[in-house]
């Protein structure tokens, strides 16, 4: 625990924040991934990119949008963008009333700790791999791009 007397000393404990992920606005999202290279769930989870997205969020946001968590940024149409963006939305505001992520059947994460995990959406075995030192899980059937 860390006690802070002002703004500034909060600033220099948690160091240099994004938006909120909650309340980030559609055109602040694009431009702050704009700005980014590389794959899009590691600037997921960069706090300094967005504020509030972990690894689980990550998986599940890019799973909801049909997008492949390596997928490079630069590669991202604007369409997939506006979809990365009101995805990670619907899917905080149910984290939010569940007070965790939740392990919904229809999810990703409700299936990403069974032993032969298969794709909620169309049944195809998920693939794991690591992605900034994290396990990471996708659908090779709906997350082609």
């Amino acid at each position: 625990m860390w006690i802070a007397a002002d703004d500034d000393a909060v600033a220099d404990i948690v160091g240099d924040q994004g938006p909120d992920a909650l309340t980030v606005d559609a055109q602040t999202f694009a431009d702050r991934l704009s700005r980014r290279r590389g794959a899009l769930k590691p600037a997921l989870m960069d706090q300094a990119v967005i504020a509030g997205l972990g690894n689980l969020l990550s998986d599940e946001i890019c799973w909801q949008a049909r997008i492949t968590p390596t997928r490079r940024l630069t590669d991202l149409e604007p369409d997939e963008v506006r979809r990365l963006h009101t995805t990670m939305r619907r899917v905080l505001r149910t984290s939010v009333r569940h007070e965790r992520v939740p392990g919904l059947p229809r999810w990703l994460t409700g299936v990403r700790d069974d032993p032969d995990p298969h794709c909620p959406r169309c049944g195809t075995a998920l693939r794991r791999g690591h992605s900034s030192g994290r396990t990471t899980l996708w659908c090779p059937n709906c997350q082609r791009r």
